[in-house]
């Protein structure tokens, strides 16, 4: 099924292909997004001619070429294997799975407005000139909020359906934020007052965030390590950011000097 807008790819684009036919000067390859087919002559796609045709691609496989040429009045495109990065091959292997997985719930969302099937490649289509990967719009729904819909010119009833299937279909994995902790006490019982504030610290979050999980731990005094784990990006951000004023508040409370210093991912 023709997955893109345009009928030809350009010279560079990488594409994905499933190979149909291997020959003697090559392999005939059918590219999914395009509903066309293809060529790849042995030299792009074998890295040396001590190696067979056979040892890089076989009938059936799907992965990602690269467009070296297009003759639109022939209908003739040639792809190489060879000069396709393994960086670009992942990029493009994780694209192509978010437009067929969009365009299936784009079908699911049409079909319950009783429009024609039609419609959900043409929502594709847009969504991608929106956002570049059309599955972001599903995944924004779900991490940022419903609101990401607000501008773009969509059916309000099309809306209402992206937002449910999202709800319903979409598991983002978990955000994680982590700190250190540097916690002084100049007192004789400072050891006790240092765990007691963390200990509080600790508990004060799990009230007031119980949808996040917050873990401390000892890496070595003065030097504590915390962890905070949830599925809302937003919820963990502003626990994290609650840490810091809590912890000028125990400061008083406990007679210790605390500070946190966020760790990047």
């Amino acid at each position: 099924m023709k997955l893109v807008k345009k009928d030809f790819p350009d010279v560079g684009e990488l594409v994905i292909g499933t190979v149909k036919k291997l020959a003697e000067h090559g392999a005939y390859v059918y590219l999914d997004e395009y509903d066309l087919e293809a060529f790849a002559p042995t030299q792009e796609i074998i890295q040396s001619w001590f190696h067979s045709i056979r040892d890089y691609v076989k009938e059936g496989n799907k992965t990602v070429f690269k467009v070296i040429s297009v003759n639109p009045r022939m209908r003739v495109v040639e792809v190489s294997l060879k000069r396709v990065r393994v960086d670009e091959k992942e990029k493009k292997l994780l694209l192509y799975r978010h437009r067929v997985r969009t365009l299936k719930l784009l079908e699911i969302a049409v079909k319950r407005l009783n429009k024609p099937p039609e419609e959900a490649l043409k929502v594709l289509w847009y969504l991608e000139e929106q956002f570049g990967d059309p599955f972001r719009v599903f995944e924004d729904v779900v991490k940022i909020g419903p609101h990401v819909l607000d501008d773009l010119e969509l059916d309000p009833k099309l809306k209402e359906a992206i937002i449910e299937l999202a709800t319903q279909q979409i598991t983002l994995p978990p955000t994680k934020i982590s700190g250190i902790i540097k916690a002084v006490s100049v007192d004789g019982d400072g050891v006790e007052k240092i765990k007691a504030a963390l200990e509080e610290l600790a508990k004060t979050l799990q009230e007031k965030y119980p949808q996040v999980s917050t873990k401390i731990y000892v890496i070595g005094p003065p030097r504590y390590r915390i962890d905070m784990v949830g599925q809302a990006p937003k919820q963990v951000e502003s626990a994290f950011t609650e840490v810091g004023n809590m912890l000028q508040t125990l400061q008083k409370k406990y007679k210790i000097i605390a500070t946190i210093q966020r760790l990047e991912q």
